[in-house]
């Protein structure tokens, strides 16, 4: 989108050059914004023009997390409590799946965590359980799910804080992944964090250290483009005189005086 002469003209007659820029830069996203729209509606057009596909399928409701993949690629999330109070059959389920962890048969230890969970409404220690055996399974979005519940169920709970930072880590949210760590850590501190607490540290200080270059050659390329624009209007406003005196010399004159040379009001 060109902008227009006059517009152009009334942004240079401003004083300060940081004011032009603003203008400037905000005209650039105004036509970004245009452009997008401009797609957004074709977009539209297109879906509206192209025939509806599985238009029978039901509306599946927004928490049903169980039964769906997610976008890393993971297995299917396991179901969340619903309704249920057959408490000794989550005890059972709770005992049998703490020996299978100890075998290290961690599918099996899964699959008693879970009916344990849909037996009766769980605790947060059984979902941060389910959790740790979900990380053994190479499973971190299921994990960090598992670890939400437990931490609405107990704010305080480290071994969900735990968890869900190590399921964190491996999703590469590094950020996160050190809140809960050292969250984790400040309530029961545990040796075998400490190289992943200072692994996820070093990532958000390399982190910080690239975002604070980039404003550093943010404000550069600013200062550049503001020297570059103060000259060009030096140069122009150079131009422009010389181009008044040419005119001057041409007609026997002297500039805003009268032919001859003479001063003007004289």
């Amino acid at each position: 989108m060109k902008v227009p002469a006059d517009v152009e003209d009334a942004i240079f007659k401003l004083e300060d050059v940081e004011d032009q820029m603003k203008i400037q830069d905000y005209i650039s996203e105004l036509h970004s914004t245009i452009q997008g729209l401009k797609g957004e509606d074709a977009e539209e057009e297109t879906a509206e023009d192209a025939p509806m596909e599985n238009a029978e399928e039901e509306e599946k409701p927004a928490d049903a997390d169980a039964g769906e993949s997610n976008e890393i690629g993971e297995a299917e999330f396991p179901p969340l409590y619903s309704s249920g109070d057959d408490f000794d059959k989550a005890g059972d389920c709770k005992m049998k799946a703490a020996d299978l962890k100890g075998e290290g048969k961690w599918e099996e230890a899964l699959e008693q965590y879970t009916e344990a969970v849909l037996a009766a409404e769980p605790s947060a220690l059984l979902y941060a359980n389910r959790a740790i055996a979900l990380m053994k399974l190479d499973r971190p979005k299921a994990a960090e799910r598992d670890c939400n519940e437990a931490l609405k169920l107990n704010p305080d709970s480290a071994k969900a804080l735990r968890t869900r930072g190590k399921a964190r880590l491996v999703l590469e949210q590094w950020e996160d992944a050190r809140h809960d760590l050292s969250a984790a850590q400040q309530i029961d501190f545990d040796e075998g964090v400490v190289e992943d607490l200072k692994m996820v540290s070093d990532k958000c200080m390399e982190i910080e250290r690239a975002e604070a270059k980039q404003r550093v050659d943010e404000e550069e390329r600013l200062r550049k483009k503001a020297k570059e624009i103060r000259e060009a209007q030096e140069a122009a406003k150079k131009e422009a005189e010389e181009e008044e005196a040419a005119k001057a010399r041409a007609s026997g004159g002297m500039p805003g005086g009268m032919p001859g040379g003479m001063p003007g009001g004289m």
